[in-house]
């Protein structure tokens, strides 16, 4: 008789004896298992436990070793079953609800897992598994919330979580980056505040803070963070932009083009701070210059209102009213939310005579827009 035949006679008999020793010694089979396990024989040990469990129906440790032998064997469902069962009988279980939480999370049943991890944090708020499962879960239902277009669910996703686990850095950070993209500031500096408390040298906190600081114009605070956060991270981009930004609001001209020119120099590829340069020219009536580099902004995005917005004004300057009307027309086509271009395009098509127009678009302008320099693209890069 060769090996293989040999085996396939033999098997049978050994897991006939181990069904044997699981309903004559019960403790034994759980320690017998456990050695298999150990061993990596995890088909040995789940017939051992597959009998000792339905004799034993209430013994949840005994359904948690099988349903952890069972993911070894990568058989989810059944194990899935078996962790069902272990809570059944006792619901607090920190081993079963993990385990249970854990086939939730590969699932992709974020809340179902939540559910899972939050009761095992009820009973020890520190247990790491549960934590980190719990954080894995919220950002993944986050993220596919952003994804499926409801921004809304991913912050109320987040919150939910922060409440469960409050001293998590990263959970915080989250829901203040999603409270800032919904334009809820206060609860955004408040979760970015509580983050940065948790994890004070994490430096894509202090960029997120820089961030926001900037929206609400707390251009003081905005700077400070910037130079804390580029001093971490040096070559970071967008973070000259942001300071660059920042000096333009106060009227720091030289300041900003220096960021903005580091800025460039980082990274070539970009159109903001070539816009940003052309409106600071712009702004100094240096025309020769700030032409150039509205174009060159319109060669890599040919709709950017605010460049857009620029040529027009230059054409303007130039007296070229035709041009710069139409210019005007395609910024505010670009984007119609952007006051600057109607006033300039009011202005343009009074030169040409058209003076019933000339006064809607003036009407769409508050009058003031003609002295700021932000671009309606000019948004703030976001978090590195």
């Amino acid at each position: 008789m060769d090996g293989w035949p040999f085996h396939r006679f033999l098997l049978p008999l050994v897991f006939a004896g181990l069904e044997a020793l699981a309903q004559t010694h019960p403790n034994s089979a759980i320690a017998r298992a456990e050695q298999l396990r150990s061993e990596h024989k995890s088909a040995e040990a789940a017939a051992l436990l597959r009998p000792y469990t339905e004799q034993y129906p209430g013994d949840s440790s005994a359904l948690v070793l099988l349903g952890n032998t069972l993911l070894d064997l990568h058989q989810t469902d059944e194990a899935g079953q078996v962790f069902a069962h272990a809570l059944a009988v006792e619901p607090n279980s920190i081993p079963a609800n993990l385990g249970a939480g854990e086939i939730l999370l590969s699932q992709h049943r974020d809340p179902e897992a939540m559910d899972r991890f939050e009761t095992i944090l009820a009973v020890d708020p520190h247990q790491a598994a549960a934590r980190k499962g719990e954080v894995a879960a919220a950002t993944e239902l986050a993220v596919a919330s952003r994804r499926d277009n409801h921004p809304d669910r991913a912050l109320i996703a987040l919150r939910h979580a922060c409440e469960k686990l409050p001293d998590s850095s990263e959970l915080q950070l989250d829901r203040g980056l999603q409270a800032f993209e919904l334009n809820q500031f206060p609860e955004a500096d408040e979760a970015l505040h509580a983050a940065q408390k948790l994890a004070p040298a994490n430096p894509t906190i202090v960029y997120a803070l820089a961030r926001l600081e900037t929206e609400r114009q707390q251009t003081p605070a905005a700077e400070r963070d910037y130079k804390a956060y580029l001093a971490a991270r040096p070559n970071d981009a967008t973070a000259h932009y942001g300071l660059g930004y920042v000096y333009a609001s106060l009227l720091r001209t030289e300041d900003a083009r220096r960021e903005f020119e580091v800025s460039i120099r980082l990274q070539p590829q970009q159109t903001e701070s070539y816009y940003q340069l052309g409106q600071l020219a712009l702004d100094a009536h240096h025309d020769d210059e700030a032409k150039p580099l509205f174009e060159h902004v319109l060669a890599r995005d040919p709709h950017h209102a605010g460049a857009l917005t620029g040529l027009g004004e230059l054409a303007f300057r130039s007296k070229d009213y035709a041009t710069a009307e139409h210019l005007l027309a395609e910024a505010e086509k670009s984007d119609p939310s952007y006051t600057r271009p109607h006033y300039y395009r009011g202005l343009a098509l009074a030169r040409l005579g058209r003076n019933e127009e000339a006064q809607l678009e003036l009407k769409q302008s508050d009058g003031r827009t003609h002295a700021t320099s932000q671009s309606p693209t000019d948004a703030l890069p976001p978090p590195p």
